[in-house]
């Protein structure tokens, strides 16, 4: 698998964890997969409102060890949650 489909199938994996906790637990943080792209298993502590703040602005979860690595695009297909 490539980086950018890596990091496409982690961005879905994100959306669909945010949906369950929005639903289920808006008050307690998730584990969201770093969506890097690379081989990279970290999770990120988020809360579900600070996860939909990222994806209005456009940006990808990324753990403190991967900011700055260099950002793999998204595809523009993706949906961004509102």
């Amino acid at each position: 698998m490539s980086p950018r489909q890596r990091a496409r199938l982690f961005r879905e994996v994100n959306d669909r964890i945010y949906e369950l906790l929005e639903t289920a637990e808006p008050d307690l943080p998730g584990g969201f997969l770093c969506e890097c792209g690379r081989e990279c298993e970290r999770r990120v502590a988020l809360l579900p409102a600070a996860f939909a703040a990222l994806r209005r602005g456009g940006q990808p979860v990324r753990s403190p060890e991967c900011r700055g690595l260099g950002v793999v695009p998204h595809a523009a297909a993706l949906p961004v949650l509102s």
